[in-house]
């Protein structure tokens, strides 16, 4: 056994270790992101009790100010501030019980506010009821007795202590929620980096095992006649090789796409914490101090800019492997014709992307002319799928996307033309855009350079090919060339 054989035997090991160390970083994440949104909802409860709290007191002022304009003017109008607050200020004190006894306020404290409220709305309605009897001094003497300012006074101050305490409930728990989001932050980008690395390291041995088949395969065909021993023992090689390569197959698709859509759900659950938050900073600022900036650009820039970094990398990963494994998958299945009207499967590709054309109000027209053919569906759908998603995709945002499908039969093949007026391609890129991993024009859209290239692949073992037309600005035509009747075709033997 060599020493490159040995490598490759380890690699299992050592994606399953790294897959084992990528759960423990979601697991830490999902306890990090657990005490950022605890903390959180603590500091946004802070935050609705102080403002009750001066909600309670605004509504005190509003009918000791509604209680002067009357006494000075006699007019009624003056009044109804007064009588609302008068019917508010009892049950706003009594639905702010419970949070007085959360904040551990004493029960005298929160009896002797009661007694001053009490105290200040006799007062309030005394006079009141005085000046409308029309004993205007009498009212004036209650006033000037200075009972309800001391009440007042009393009242303001506190009201004051209890919202010194939320605020510095909210102060704790924002700093609390600053170092959770930081590791929550640490452990997320962490995670992304090693399924990076352990992707990177399965498309490598795909890629590095499909090399040491095409070399099997070229020393098979010329020893094959007179070392049989050898063919057998290379047939050996390839079928484990093949056992291997299923296997890594299966590591990208579904061992390391778990951890990514749990990463995703952890991320989207930080992204609703840290907008929460930040909608909480907007409405209550901060004193100026280094640690309340610190955490006003960390919830408000750092958090949300990682996180966009984090998303746009976890979905280029999963595109990615998506896109190699469908590829891989589509040199290999084998070809089933069957009897097939186009004009159905073309609208059931469409109905698949429904959601995006409606989207960006796009509309496509499929020929109810379009011929019947005998050919595989699979292949087919795969193939129309594509050209109308990037139909969809390359829309030009001038206009409202419009996409034709027709088709006629020439000979023994059938050409179907997908037409659009999107954005263009450059002619010299016409060739270009098939080739795997290549793109043309402006990359400001989603995509790995696969789609076109599975395109052509598929229709080449369909028996043709496709081409395109395309003019900047204008829009585009994709030419798709293929056996009317897979099972005459020349090619359906070489399959």
């Amino acid at each position: 056994m060599n020493r490159k054989s040995i490598i490759f035997r380890s690699v299992p090991l050592f994606l399953f270790a790294g897959a084992i160390l990528l759960l423990a970083l979601v697991l830490s994440s999902l306890h990090f992101a657990n005490l950022t949104s605890r903390n959180a909802n603590e500091a946004l409860d802070a935050a609705r009790l102080n403002s009750r709290v001066m909600r309670l007191f605004s509504l005190v002022q509003d009918a000791e100010t509604s209680q002067r304009g009357y006494l000075l003017t006699a007019e009624k109008r003056y009044l109804a501030p007064f009588k609302r607050a008068e019917a508010l200020i009892p049950l706003h004190f009594r639905s702010l019980l419970p949070d007085f006894q959360s904040i551990a306020l004493s029960p005298v404290t929160i009896n002797r506010l009661d007694t001053l409220i009490k105290t200040k709305l006799v007062e309030l309605r005394d006079t009141v009821e005085l000046k409308r009897l029309g004993k205007a001094g009498d009212a004036l003497a209650l006033v000037e007795s200075d009972q309800g300012r001391q009440a007042m006074e009393e009242i303001r101050q506190i009201l004051v202590r209890i919202d010194a305490i939320t605020d510095n409930t909210g102060f704790v728990r924002l700093s609390a929620l600053t170092q959770a989001t930081r590791l929550l932050l640490i452990s997320i980008t962490g995670g992304a980096i090693l399924l990076v690395f352990l992707v990177g390291g399965a498309v490598a041995l795909i890629f590095s095992h499909s090399r040491q088949l095409e070399k099997a395969g070229d020393a098979l065909e010329l020893q094959n006649e007179t070392l049989e021993q050898k063919v057998r023992e290379r047939t050996r090689f390839l079928e484990r090789a093949n056992r291997e390569l299923q296997s890594y197959a299966y590591i990208v698709g579904h061992d390391l796409r778990a951890p990514l859509v749990n990463i995703m759900g952890f991320t989207a659950e930080l992204e609703r914490a840290s907008g929460q938050f930040a909608d909480y900073l907007e409405a209550n600022p901060l004193p100026d101090d280094p640690t309340a900036k610190a955490a006003r650009e960390a919830v408000q820039e750092d958090v949300p800019e990682a996180l966009r970094f984090i998303r746009s990398s976890m979905k280029r990963m999963d595109d990615l492997i998506n896109e190699i494994l469908k590829l891989a998958r589509a040199g290999n299945r084998h070809l089933q014709a069957e009897t097939l009207e186009l004009s159905k499967l073309v609208a059931e590709s469409a109905a698949t992307l429904q959601h995006r054309l409606d989207g960006g109000n796009a509309v496509v027209t499929i020929s109810p002319d379009l011929p019947t053919v005998v050919s595989d569906r699979l292949a087919l759908q795969q193939i129309f799928g594509n050209l109308l998603d990037n139909a969809i995709k390359y829309a030009d945002p001038s206009r409202s996307p419009l996409i034709e499908v027709f088709g006629e039969v020439v000979g023994e093949d059938v050409t179907v033309t997908v037409r659009d007026n999107g954005r263009g391609i450059a002619s010299q890129d016409n060739e270009r855009i098939f080739e795997l991993f290549r793109r043309s024009g402006r990359q400001d859209r989603p995509g790995e350079g696969i789609g076109l290239a599975h395109v052509r692949a598929l229709v080449r073992r369909l028996g043709g090919d496709v081409s395109v037309s395309s003019v900047l600005g204008e829009g585009t035509s994709f030419y798709v060339t293929f056996a009317a009747d897979l099972r005459r075709a020349k090619k359906w033997g070489e399959q």
